[in-house]
């Protein structure tokens, strides 16, 4: 019996160094070649995407600053509120649901403070991790909230929330 040999090329991309070999499989032979793989292309956002998500990351740092810190929820949610859909269960949907429980909030806690800690920005969606302290003396909460800002105006939030402990399983922190 005569054997054929047919010949395939097989391309394999992987990491490491170019190396080339034959390898015969029955009556198949395969030229295998191992080559590192091309530097991936930088990510295309859509034109002014970082831009977009950094004019969002003010908006809503300026929102939380004004409503909150500067006690001044009113004037917060004419300049950065839109049709706001609220998942807080203490909050009622609305400009005007924020605008009662954030009235009512600043009122009954005067000392509130609201220490940003970093934003993260996604689309339209940002994320702000905070260290929420009711005086000067409370261990205070670790705070996540995500908003969704359309066309420059906050239109949805979402927050959890966790008190800081006073000793920790581990070293790291909330913060």
């Amino acid at each position: 019996m005569k054997r054929r040999r047919l010949s395939r090329r097989v391309t394999l991309v992987g990491v490491g160094v170019l190396t080339t070999a034959a390898l015969t499989v029955g009556t198949t032979a395969f030229a295998v070649t191992d080559t590192a793989p091309k530097k991936p292309a930088a990510a295309t956002w859509p034109a002014g995407q970082a831009a977009k998500e950094a004019r969002n990351k003010q908006i809503v740092r300026a929102f939380v600053d004004l409503g909150i810190n500067q006690k001044k929820p009113q004037e917060a949610a004419d300049r950065y509120v839109g049709d706001l859909i609220q998942h807080n269960p203490n909050v009622a949907d609305g400009k005007e649901g924020w605008i009662t429980w954030a009235t009512g909030f600043v009122k009954a806690v005067p000392d509130v403070n609201v220490d940003f800690k970093r934003f993260l920005a996604d689309g339209d969606l940002v994320t702000v991790h905070t260290h929420i302290t009711l005086n000067a003396t409370d261990r205070g909460l670790a705070a996540m909230d995500i908003f969704r800002v359309k066309n420059g105006k906050i239109v949805e939030h979402w927050d959890v929330s966790t008190p800081v402990p006073e000793t920790s399983a581990n070293d790291n922190g909330m913060f």
